[in-house]
């Protein structure tokens, strides 16, 4: 159904246009507020319409033509229309809303300042991990979208750093050319997935394949690639796609990279993550670091390899369920005559209660990614009276039925948010709670 003549109102959680049809709410993806639009409506529920644009006829001063000519049909940049600085307002306000929904926190006395930017708008994703698939014939990389069969090849993503993407071009050049096959569901056969990270210019390969595994030639020309460092092979033919959990057998090449963290040399093996964005995974730990000035002894949970304690001096009892992780983290503070860190593998859960009832720490910080806190982790939180929490987050409305829960005993202290994943509605909040 066809409507015309709509004004598009605000902007949704998922970065839609919002407008009204017989006052019922619609979503309309790709309009922004002050346009005048026409639609067509392509679902209908009792709540709610969602709508396609057919025609703008008015546009808005914050439009901006997209450079990208896979954004019509790929889902992964749902705000690359709009100018910069609206995003990061957006954003903010989103995060805004979401504690107004949630909570009764008074916002006009919590330091809430401008989401931090990155210096990097483009070439900035320094991890990928990528199905590896055959299409018009060429073995390449991408990903099929949502209940579609569209196929967004990823070996020319302008997100990606440039030389992520010129070893994709030859590595599809080299597994075509030797005629590799693609994964096989009946035979387990064939390549799967790869995982490209790159630190200071080197990068690590990593192949997940069917049981044939890569052939030693395919490898050895691979290893000839400017800048590949490491090359390492999964054999893993289990549906799920928790691959780290496998072992990796290293074909050739080093197996730790190093990065330069304000001049500190932060060793990280092939299965540890930072994030797709070391800037702002940087940016983010040094924002963190601020946060714990006035603490004494901090309980850090889902620690990963360590940013946070390797930019503070304060002592930490530093928890991640993944050995990887802390095999990095251990090694970097050794390397970095960190003595007073302490990490230690184990589940989140399990650890707070432990290390609450001993009420050795005066600050919890918590990194749970899109997740929000466990009912264990809050009852601790409750149970010990900690003095400080600070907890990060890239889901804000997540986090603001977390602060829901919290508010009866903590002091919204302040906000920082940070534009991690530009171009999307994501954004990763970090919060500092202190006791009432």
């Amino acid at each position: 159904m066809k409507v015309e003549n709509l004004e598009i109102k605000k902007i949704g959680i998922n970065g839609e246009g919002i407008t009204y049809i017989d006052r019922k709410i619609t979503f309309v993806p790709g309009a922004l507020p002050g346009e005048i639009v026409d639609v067509d409506i392509v679902k209908q529920t009792r709540s709610f319409y969602e709508a396609k644009v057919i025609n703008i006829k008015e546009y808005s001063e914050n439009r901006i033509k997209v450079s990208c000519s896979l954004n019509k049909d790929c889902l992964g940049c749902s705000l690359l229309h709009m100018k910069y600085p609206l995003q990061t307002q957006y954003k903010k306000e989103s995060v805004r809303e979401s504690i107004r929904k949630y909570t009764n926190y008074d916002l006009s006395k919590t330091v809430f300042k401008d989401v931090i930017p990155p210096k990097n708008k483009q070439g900035f994703i320094q991890e990928v991990n990528l199905p590896i698939v055959r299409s018009k014939g060429t073995i390449t990389f991408g990903i099929y979208q949502r209940e579609s069969k569209y196929l967004t090849v990823l070996t020319n993503c302008f997100k990606q750093n440039e030389a992520i993407n010129a070893c994709l071009k030859q590595l599809e050049k080299i597994l075509t050319e030797n005629n590799c096959k693609t994964y096989s569901d009946k035979f387990k056969t064939g390549l799967r997935f790869l995982k490209v990270k790159i630190i200071e210019n080197k990068i690590q390969l990593v192949f997940i394949t069917g049981k044939d595994g890569l052939d030693n030639d395919v490898i050895q020309l691979i290893s000839n690639i400017e800048g590949v460092e490491g090359i390492f092979v999964s054999v893993n033919t289990t549906k799920h796609q928790e691959f780290d959990e496998v072992g990796y057998s290293k074909a050739g090449g080093s197996t730790r990279l190093e990065l330069d963290v304000d001049g500190k040399k932060i060793k990280t093996s092939i299965k540890s993550s930072i994030g797709e964005n070391y800037e702002m995974e940087i940016k983010k730990a040094k924002e963190i670091v601020k946060l714990l000035e006035d603490s004494k002894q901090v309980l850090s949970l889902n620690c990963g390899i360590g940013l946070v304690e390797v930019l503070s001096n304060k002592p930490f009892i530093s928890v991640d369920e993944k050995n990887y992780h802390i095999e990095d983290a251990k090694l970097n503070a050794k390397y970095l005559n960190r003595d007073n860190v302490k990490f230690v593998k184990g589940d989140s859960d399990d650890k707070i209660v432990l290390y609450a009832k001993k009420r050795e720490c005066d600050t919890f910080l918590i990194q749970n990614g899109r997740f929000g806190l466990t009912d264990i982790m809050k009852q601790s939180i409750f149970l010990s009276k900690v003095k400080n929490v600070v907890i990060s987050c890239e889901s804000h409305s997540t986090l603001a039925k977390d602060l829901a829960e919290l508010e009866k005993s903590y002091y919204l202290e302040k906000i920082v948010a940070l534009d991690t994943h530009l171009y999307t509605p994501y954004v990763t909040t970090i919060v500092k709670l202190v006791r009432k």
